[in-house]
């Protein structure tokens, strides 16, 4: 196991101080990420970096919110946090909170908001062409 850490160290498979790093229990600083000129935290967790109670519970928060970061990236109009998916998101952060209160989830309140502010100014550009499409037919 060490001879494979250190060959992946050489091979710059990982930063030495990631590969080294012992379970913290704590979490992972979060990554900026950015769209349309507005930036919002985007953390993601090692799964070494998780506490044990909760585990299951934020990683299932933290996928939810990467399905909604894949959507916002895959296209420019279609929906990215309709409704079964924040009640999704909000669920999973009351689950994980039930189990792991330590954990700190700011940064996914607040990048669930941002998913939240596109879904709704996506949908406001919807009905403001599917009502010009309506008027041009009467």
């Amino acid at each position: 196991m060490k001879r494979l850490l250190l060959i992946g160290l050489l091979a710059g498979a990982m930063p030495a101080h990631r590969a080294l790093a012992q379970p913290s229990g704590r979490a992972a600083p979060p990554e900026p990420a950015s769209y349309r000129g507005q930036t919002f935290p985007r953390r993601r967790t090692p799964v070494e970096q998780l506490p044990p109670d909760g585990q299951a519970e934020i990683l299932r928060l933290e996928t939810l919110l990467q399905q909604a970061g894949t959507a916002l990236a895959a296209d420019s109009a279609g929906a990215v946090f309709p409704a079964w998916r924040a009640d999704a998101v909000e669920q999973a952060a009351h689950q994980a909170a039930a189990v792991a209160p330590a954990w700190n989830q700011d940064d996914y309140r607040r990048e669930a908001d941002f998913y939240a502010a596109e879904e709704a100014r996506r949908q406001a550009i919807s009905s403001k062409k599917n009502g010009l499409r309506k008027a041009g037919r009467q």
